[in-house]
């Protein structure tokens, strides 16, 4: 499970399509394998289409963690042919950033938002040479929007400050720039935190501090969503990005984080002893 993220290659431009990286590791090279694997995943998803203002995905190989993405997605009408602000992990350290070019995958090409990343990037520095280097949390979910939302564009934003602070000060920055343009979460534009849940423990770890403090956050009460982060301290990635996205949709009137679905790398590998917890939420 553990895979080292390769960087892109260094002779593209700014503005140059962000190529895929982890294609042929995180999800399949070429286009058939890519569109077979996604539609398994959404084949064996049984729910209703709620529209949500955001969901709650994971990042990981999607032999591990696709089929958990794929019911979040599946609560969105496949229609949705708006904006996906998508808010992603840090997982280097690097700083807080949005960027603008297009993301290329096997599927065909994803493209950028410009009109809400410039109202953004007055609030939150944009610098497309950050998020083109070594990270999954934005790549992996290019595939499930180029697939059933061909005509979605996007708002790409990596959290490198994870704290509450942090989180705060992303939503507060997409908050301001959506209604600048007059923009509402779930009519044009749906929040996707990126996060994985706890990181190489056993399951029974894994599965009792994930969804206890994920729980913290039903009612969207940030405070006790990070006291519960700091009792409990999991290994998850992506909490400030979940916290983000409850912020944005609570402005916009959502009212839970509601869970939809939790498994773990060892319901696909079949070892149990060190997992990692993918965790499907709406926000609703």
């Amino acid at each position: 499970m553990i895979q080292k993220i390769p960087e892109e290659e260094s002779t593209v431009s700014e503005k140059s399509p962000r190529l895929p990286t982890l294609q042929g590791m995180f999800y399949p090279a070429d286009a058939a394998g890519l569109s077979t694997l996604l539609a398994s995943f959404f084949n064996a998803t049984v729910t209703s289409v709620s529209n949500p203002k955001g969901i709650v995905v994971p990042h990981a190989g999607l032999i591990y963690s696709g089929h958990a993405a794929a019911v979040s997605y599946a609560k969105i009408d496949s229609s949705f042919d708006k904006t996906f602000v998508i808010i992603g992990t840090g997982h280097e350290g690097y700083a807080t950033a949005c960027a603008d070019f297009a993301w290329e995958t096997p599927l065909g090409t994803v493209y950028p938002d410009e009109e809400f990343i410039d109202a953004l990037s007055s609030h939150l520095p944009k610098n497309n040479a950050l998020l083109r280097r070594r990270e999954n949390s934005i790549e992996v979910q290019m595939p499930f929007i180029r697939y059933r939302f061909p005509k979605a564009k996007v708002v790409p934003i990596l959290i490198g400050d994870q704290s509450f602070s942090g989180a705060r000060r992303v939503a507060e920055a997409v908050i301001a720039a959506a209604e600048a343009l007059g923009r509402k979460a779930g009519e044009d534009f749906i929040v996707i935190a990126s996060g994985d849940g706890s990181h190489y423990v056993p399951k029974d770890v894994a599965e009792h501090d994930d969804l206890t403090v994920l729980a913290a956050a039903k009612n969207l009460d940030m405070t006790r969503f990070y006291e519960a982060l700091e009792t409990y301290q999991p290994s998850m990635c992506g909490y400030g990005c979940i916290a983000a996205a409850c912020e944005i949709c609570s402005h916009f009137g959502a009212k839970e984080l509601r869970l939809l679905t939790y498994t773990t790398s060892g319901d696909v590998t079949g070892d149990y002893s060190e997992v990692v917890g993918y965790a499907a939420m709406e926000v609703i």
